[in-house]
């Protein structure tokens, strides 16, 4: 009898412990798709902070080699002979 209560026990303890291993994994998993996302929404929000740091960084430069560009080409349109901006004597 001791033999079938001991079997019985011991059935009852492997089906407990496979629910509780299945409800371990689900639990385990949720918690690596949450991290998941965070560190998804973390490296995105890093990427944009990237993006758009080097977009205003090269603004900077492409705003001065523009105006470089008009205020050479305004020299060169008052210096250069029979212009129209000179006044006529």
């Amino acid at each position: 009898m001791a033999n079938a209560t001991d079997s019985l026990t011991s059935l009852l303890t492997s089906i407990l412990d496979i629910f509780r291993s299945i409800i371990e994994t689900l639990f385990h998993t949720i918690q690596t798709v949450f991290a998941t996302a965070q560190n998804l929404i973390s490296s995105t929000v890093d990427l944009a902070g990237g993006v758009v740091q080097f977009v205003l960084s090269n603004v900077v430069i492409i705003g001065v080699l523009i105006a470089a560009y008009v205020g050479y080409t305004a020299y060169k349109q008052k210096n250069q002979p029979g212009s129209i901006s000179k006044k006529r004597a």
